[in-house]
Formats: C-alpha cells, sequence, structure tokens
C-alpha cells in the first residue's frame, strides 16, 4: 500500500512497497526548475542539477561515482521547466547507500570553481548536441514562440552565453532560494520497506532547514506566432501548437486520449492519413503537454519538404474533424492504448516515483490505478469535441526547421 507522510520539516515522503522486486528506486524531487530563473540566471537551474554529482563536503566527484557504483547503483537528475530531480536505482539492501549520498549532494554540495568551470563546458556541449538535432530545435522554437517573453518559453539549457556567466555563488543563491523542504517530494518505490524508509529519510533529510522564499509563478499566456530556422538539411522537420489545459485540469486525461486518437498509436488518424495512405513521412505524433498554469495540444511530423505543406493539411483536416465528430471505435482503441501506457509504466519502480511525485505536486494526493482508470473510462465523445474546439479555436503556434515554404504552411493555420 502506497502511503504519504509528513517529516518535521514540511519534506513529504511517498512510501511505495512492491513485494516480490528485488531493487528499488529513490527520488527527491525539488519544485523548481527554469523557469523559476531571475535575470541574469538562464540555464542556472539545470546547471546546478549537473554540479550537484561535482562533489560535496564529504565526497569528491569521483568518490561519489564509485560509491554508487561500488553497490551496482546508478545515480542520476533530471530538469524540467517546473521541477528538477535527483534519484537512484539500487538493490534493495542498499537503499540507506542511496539515501546518504542524495542527501549530502541536496545538503552539502561544494561548487568548486574548478568544478564549474569543467561543467560549463560540457552544457554548453550538451547545448551544442541539440542544436545540431533538429527534431529538438524544433521544440524549442515552439515553446519561444507560444510563450514569447515568459519563462516557460526560454530554453531549459540556457544558452553558452548565460551558462558562461553562472558562478558558485549564483548556484547558491538559486538553491538557497528555492530548495526548502515545504517544496520537495521524496519518494521510494520496489523493494522498500515503510518504516525502513521513513527511519532513513527522518535521519537524513529531516535537518534541512526551513530558508527560502515561497514560489511563486506568473501565469503564462499563450501567444501563438511563427518561427522558421531554414537549414540545408535532408528532412523538415514541423511542429504545430494549439492552446492545452493545465496538468490538474478536469479535461485533461481527455485532452491526452485527444492527442492518442489524433496522433498516439500505428492505428492514429495522422499516422494512417500521412505515413501508411500517402508515405508522406516516417515520424507523425500528436501530443498533450500539461504544466502548472497552462498546456499545450498539438502535433509534430518530418518528412521532405516537398511533402510539409500536405502533411499540414491533412493535420488541420484532422484536428478540423474532430472539433465535429470521433468514431467510436477509434475513441475505444485509444482508450486501451492510454490506460496499457499507464499501467505498464506501474510496473517500473523508476516510473512510479516519478509519477507519485508529479501527482502529489500536482493534487496535492496520490490517484489509485483505479481511479486513473475510472477518469479514462468516463471520457465521452461530448468531452473529447469540448477538448478539440477549444485547442483549435484557440491561436496557433508554427516552427519549421529545414527547408520549406513556411508561409504556405504558415496559412493553413492563419485563422487559429
Amino acid at each position: 500500500m502506497t502511503t504519504i507522510h509528513t517529516l518535521s520539516n514540511g519534506v513529504r515522503v511517498i512510501a511505495d512497497p512492491m513485494p516480490g522486486l528485488q531493487t528499488a528506486a529513490f527520488g527527491v524531487w525539488v519544485k523548481a526548475g527554469s523557469m523559476d530563473e531571475r535575470a541574469g540566471e538562464h540555464g542556472v537551474a539545470h546547471l546546478l542539477e549537473h554540479m550537484a554529482f561535482k562533489g560535496t563536503k564529504k565526497r569528491t566527484a569521483r568518490s561519489l561515482a564509485e560509491e554508487i557504483e561500488s553497490v551496482g547503483g546508478y545515480l542520476n537528475a533530471a530538469t524540467s521547466h517546473q521541477r528538477t530531480g535527483y534519484y537512484a536505482r539500487l538493490l534493495k539492501d542498499d537503499l540507506a547507500t542511496g539515501a546518504d549520498i542524495v542527501a549530502d549532494i541536496l545538503q552539502n554540495p561544494v561548487f568548486s570553481e574548478g568544478e564549474l568551470e569543467k561543467e560549463r563546458e560540457v552544457v554548453i556541449q550538451e547545448i551544442g548536441e541539440v542544436a545540431d538535432t533538429p527534431d529538438d530545435v524544433v521544440f524549442e522554437l515552439l515553446t519561444e514562440v507560444t510563450w514569447k517573453d515568459h519563462p516557460l518559453g526560454r530554453t531549459i539549457l540556457g544558452t553558452p552565453e548565460t551558462v558562461r556567466a553562472q558562478t558558485p555563488d549564483s548556484l547558491r543563491k538559486f538553491m538557497d532560494r528555492w530548495y526548502r523542504p515545504q517544496e520537495m517530494i521524496i519518494a521510494a518505490s520496489g523493494a522498500v520497506d515503510e518504516a525502513s524508509l521513513l527511519m532513513l529519510t527522518e535521519e537524513y533529510f529531516s535537518a534541512m532547514p526551513d530558508k527560502g522564499e515561497p514560489l511563486t509563478r506568473t501565469q503564462p499566456k499563450f501567444h501563438g506566432g511563427v518561427r522558421h530556422a531554414d537549414r540545408d538539411i535532408e528532412q523538415t522537420h514541423l511542429a504545430l501548437a494549439f492552446p492545452g489545459v493545465a496538468s490538474a485540469h478536469d479535461d485533461f486525461f481527455a485532452t491526452r486520449l485527444l492527442a492518442d486518437i489524433l496522433g498516439g498509436g500505428m492505428s492514429s488518424r495522422l499516422f494512417q492519413k500521412i505515413r501508411e495512405e500517402r508515405g508522406l513521412a516516417y515520424s507523425v505524433y500528436a501530443f498533450a503537454d500539461g504544466f502548472e498554469q497552462s498546456g499545450l495540444f498539438g502535433a509534430y511530423v518530418n518528412a521532405e519538404a516537398e511533402h510539409i505543406t500536405e502533411s499540414a493539411e491533412i493535420i488541420r483536416h484532422e484536428m478540423e474533424d474532430a472539433t465535429r465528430a470521433l468514431d467510436d471505435q477509434e475513441i475505444a482503441r485509444a482508450k486501451a492504448l492510454l490506460r496499457s501506457s499507464l499501467m505498464l509504466g506501474l510496473e517500473s519502480p523508476a516510473s512510479r516515483i516519478e509519477a507519485a511525485a508529479g501527482q502529489l505536486f500536482v493534487y496535492g494526493a496520490l490517484m489509485t490505478p483505479e481511479e486513473i482508470l475510472q477518469r479514462i473510462d468516463d471520457i465521452s465523445a461530448n468531452d473529447l469535441k469540448r477538448c478539440a474546439l477549444r485547442a483549435f479555436d484557440g491561436p496557433c503556434a508554427v516552427s519549421i526547421v529545414g527547408p520549406g515554404n513556411l508561409h504556405s504552411v504558415s496559412n493553413l493555420f492563419a485563422d487559429n
């Protein structure tokens, strides 16, 4: 049984035992991401996550790596627009080692200038890798044109200039400001004993001081617009976005389902029309992303430049058609796919802790698998039509990377 506890300093702890497993996943999530960066801090949230593994008051960067790998464990972290996670995968008898290490990197980082100098260059190489990947760039451009000057529209990695501008002091200030116990969630799943987990978390995390500032975020506004990076590459990448809904919105699951109907599995409308029937593209899909105060609904396709306009026409037609009627059989297929993808994720301890932490941040509570399945089952054709109308009646954001007629595509969505 999954349970939630709160330490004396406000850190919430999710204990999620999975009987029969020999491994465990342990993670700490902080409600602080790239959208919480202030002027001059672009890229600091992600750089801070990198620097967490570069030495503490007790451990060097090398000893951190050697200690976790000496027990066959795996240590990593990830930064998003809204939060940052630090996590470990270990054998069941080594959970204390993972908790100790994660607590150490969060509470005792050194941020030495020597390590920071090297890690700045590592992140700049990462930025360069993204810049060389058109299907990453097209979504960076999409978020920029969608949210304009809002922090949600900035890249998570930062730019080479902003990353080079970060110092040990700027890292400490960001961490001291936002890494507050009240905005932290610890989650452990797999071969986990609830009582032992609570003892570990109390030992390693309850002394974290209550400092910093209450987290405040401004409401992003969906602007829309067009952005084109004309590159001499073989394929043209097109991404479209319309207003979606926030993660906690009542229509979030319905919007996810609508995305699956349009461009989820191989039986989806876009896959069948664009790839199977006409052979216009190899990769095509739809997506629904939810944030704390907003969301995106859209589609992506990459194809030869001569096929991009026709592909965009099909995307527009299928989205318009979804505002009128959806077939009961395609709704049933999409529900089956959504149910299975969510339930398959619950078989992985690593997926479970991430999902549980996300639910606790979004809803303030956990949803049982039965509750999730019921919400999916309750989605009606009218719910899906409402979601389609909401998205397609709003503004549109268009981004293209590669050769192609930008105007012929953007004109298709000029009314949005």
